[in-house]
């Protein structure tokens, strides 16, 4: 990061309490692998939960696909596109979109550094204590 620039606190973000089912399950599996690499901040809890949100509607409008097929019945009998697909394009769209910001696709992560530990950072509670 450029000298300058704000840091946040790292740390691993805590989930809402209304966050559940797929989407939870999906913070479950990615946030405690982004915080061990020193990927999250605590100011980075929305963008999390706005990723998780779209995958759970992505998993949502995915298994209506495959249940009811791609095609339905519009009002006046003729086939147009099922609207879950347009879901699950806007979905897909935004876990793309947010996801880049942590590194979850290849080509992101490589633009990603990860933070380096400073070694020789003071470590003010034994400063205070002493």
């Amino acid at each position: 990061m450029p000298e300058r620039e704000p840091q946040p606190t790292r740390g691993e973000p805590v989930p809402p309490d209304w966050l559940d089912g797929e989407a939870l399950e999906e913070w479950r599996r990615v946030v405690p692998e982004l915080a061990a690499l020193g990927l999250t901040a605590l100011v980075d809890r929305a963008a999390l939960v706005v990723y998780c949100q779209a995958w759970a509607s992505y998993v949502s409008a995915s298994r209506q696909l495959a249940e009811q097929g791609p095609t339905s019945t519009g009002r006046n009998g003729e086939m147009v596109k099922h609207p879950a697909a347009q879901i699950a394009r806007d979905s897909a769209d935004l876990m793309n979109k947010y996801g880049q910001q942590f590194g979850f696709t290849p080509a992101s992560r490589a633009r990603l550094s990860i933070p380096e530990q400073d070694s020789g950072a003071l470590d003010i509670a034994a400063i205070i204590s002493a």
